[in-house]
């Protein structure tokens, strides 16, 4: 078996992380287990050697899509000096940031992971390899910052989302929405469940995570079906955020 540590200072981090790889390992024919030592909390896994070369590209990826998700969003978190205006609008709107170039963050950070070997740990990667990265977040964490006096009201805070949407990439052609027990699914044009590393989670649901999702991926066209039960609140946010993108399903 080929062995590989990924070590987090963050315990949140490292067992969000080893839960996001656990069934691609599995897949692999591998293991993997979570080790803490001293300061450091160590993702474990050993997979056979006729698997290494494809493990290394898969685990650069993760470890890359890690960091996006966590890091970038808590060093922006930590940066902002907004007042909580509405806690959903508020999630749509550090998600956007968090969103914002970040095909171009994960690219980047992919060319400095060549040279691992069969270790890493997250954080010291971020603080040595990666550290200029922060100064483009804080470009964009200075840019709301600097604005955050002219946003007294819903609908300035709905123009400055609006922006920063319309500034996003496209990631996928169209999603489609279904709803099911009050709980909403994000599916592809072929029915099939949307698992996408910029989104919460694959599967089920509520308005807000929704929202963000949809956000993560930015779809060119959003097709929703069964209308009847959606709600008045979720739809007039998706007009706003959206506009020219709403499709029926007939």
């Amino acid at each position: 078996m080929w062995e590989f540590s990924i070590d987090f200072y963050n315990e949140k981090f490292a067992i969000l992380f080893k839960k996001s790889i656990e069934k691609d390992i599995k897949l692999l024919n591998g293991i993997i287990t979570i080790l803490k030592t001293n300061n450091l909390i160590k993702v474990l896994i050993a997979v056979p050697y006729n698997y290494k070369r494809r493990f290394i590209k898969f685990i650069k990826t993760k470890v890359a899509e890690n960091i996006l998700l966590c890091y970038k969003k808590d060093y922006i978190i930590s940066r902002l000096c907004f007042n909580q205006i509405s806690s959903t609008k508020m999630h749509v709107f550090l998600k956007a940031l968090v969103c914002f170039d970040s095909e171009t963050d994960k690219d980047i950070i992919l060319k400095r992971l060549e040279d691992i070997n069969k270790k890493i740990v997250v954080e010291s990667f971020i603080n040595f390899k990666i550290n200029f990265l922060k100064k483009k977040w804080n470009e964009l964490v200075d840019l709301a910052n600097d604005n955050s006096s002219y946003i007294t009201s819903e609908d300035t805070f709905n123009e400055l989302i609006k922006f920063l949407i319309s500034n996003l990439e496209n990631r996928i052609n169209a999603v489609n929405i279904f709803n099911k027990n009050n709980c909403y699914f994000l599916c592809d044009t072929n029915g099939k469940v949307i698992d996408d590393f910029l989104c919460e989670d694959a599967g089920k649901y509520d308005e807000e995570k929704l929202l963000t999702n949809l956000i993560a991926l930015n779809p060119e066209k959003i097709i929703i079906h069964d209308q009847i039960y959606v709600e008045d609140k979720l739809l007039n946010n998706l007009y706003e955020y959206f506009s020219n993108r709403i499709e029926f399903y007939k």
